[in-house]
């Protein structure tokens, strides 16, 4: 179903006219400043509306066509890399709750795959660069806006046959030293450096349950529930902020999550617990004009027609350091 069909179908199934459907997916873009393609947006649109618009799928998808609120997807990828285990405690529950994370690829792209508690033990029986066959998943979207892969009891992972699973394209696996005029190309790895032009604190927060980390979001009664309908009772608060960053070369958007977030405002983890927002916007008219060095990974905005670089890891940089080095160079 493309995003034409679900707008039609939330037209259908409500008393909205096209016009007043695409408002609501525009304003929806604009609270989440690029976080969400219009396609997520059209889909945070129709649950708004209690449309539902999942898809089941039964033939075989490439990853670069599997978006979320998907239901029945089957596809075929290579494990591209397996993060290590996290527990967490549950309340009234003895036995701490387990979660973990794989990255599939195909040919097309790269998608993120969350294991639960026994399913975690699916990553001790597979190891990088394996093909693997996954039936009867599901999707979510995730807090970048991004699909996500789940698996439901009727899911199945099994090793698949290595001639039917290509190699797969990453951009590979070093970090590339870059002017941010020679970022181009998606999915790949890079570090730059440049002064903090713009911060966007508009909507930094978004809800999580503390527990699980999965976002949140406030229903018709007032309540706060996860995607799968489970009732959170006291949310935490995770940050969210995109900034453009230039080096003289050229300029790019950058998107900073939690503790990169805080990174760049200098701000505790408890202001971001809090979510004190007087604190973040205070913080964040602080940090325009300090220089930064970002590594991270690229990815394409549909809204913003752009490549723009997911930050993993920010430092900023002593430019005084700097000039003495360069002085000293000029010497010799």
């Amino acid at each position: 179903m493309d995003t034409e069909e679900i707008i039609e179908k939330i037209v259908e199934e409500t008393e909205l006219d096209e016009d007043e459907v695409k408002e609501k997916v525009e304003a929806k873009m604009d609270e989440f400043e690029g976080l969400v393609s219009e396609e997520g947006a059209v889909h945070l649109v129709a649950k708004e509306h209690g449309v539902n618009v999942g898809q089941e799928m039964s033939e075989d998808l490439k990853i670069e066509n599997i978006v979320p609120d998907m239901r029945k997807v089957n596809f075929k990828a290579r494990v591209v890399n397996i993060s290590d285990m996290n527990t967490f405690e549950r309340d009234d529950e003895e036995e701490d709750g387990r979660v973990q994370n794989v990255v599939l690829g195909d040919d097309t792209g790269t998608i993120r795959m969350t294991l639960w508690d026994e399913q975690t033990d699916i990553a001790d029986k597979i190891d990088e660069g394996d093909p693997i066959e996954i039936t009867g998943a599901y999707t979510m979207e995730d807090d970048r806006g991004n699909a996500e892969i789940r698996l439901g009891d009727s899911a199945k992972v099994a090793m698949a046959d290595e001639e039917d699973v290509p190699e797969v394209e990453t951009g590979g696996s070093d970090t590339e030293e870059a002017s941010i005029r020679e970022v181009n190309s998606e999915n790949s790895s890079y570090r730059i450096s440049g002064m903090l032009m713009a911060v966007y604190t508009n909507n930094p927060f978004y809800r999580v349950d503390p527990e699980t980390g999965d976002t949140v979001r406030e229903n018709d009664d007032g309540e706060y529930v996860t995607d799968d309908g489970d009732v959170v009772e006291e949310p935490g608060h995770r940050l969210a902020l995109s900034g453009v960053l230039d080096d003289g070369t050229g300029n790019i958007r950058v998107v900073f999550f939690g503790e990169q977030a805080r990174d760049v405002l200098g701000i505790d983890e408890e202001t971001e617990k809090e979510g004190d927002l007087q604190a973040v916007e205070d913080a964040g008219e602080e940090a325009v004009g300090t220089e930064l060095e970002v590594e991270g990974r690229t990815r394409y905005n549909d809204y913003f027609g752009r490549i723009e670089l997911l930050a993993n890891s920010v430092e900023e940089v002593d430019t005084e350091e700097q000039l003495e080095d360069l002085l000293e160079v000029m010497e010799v």
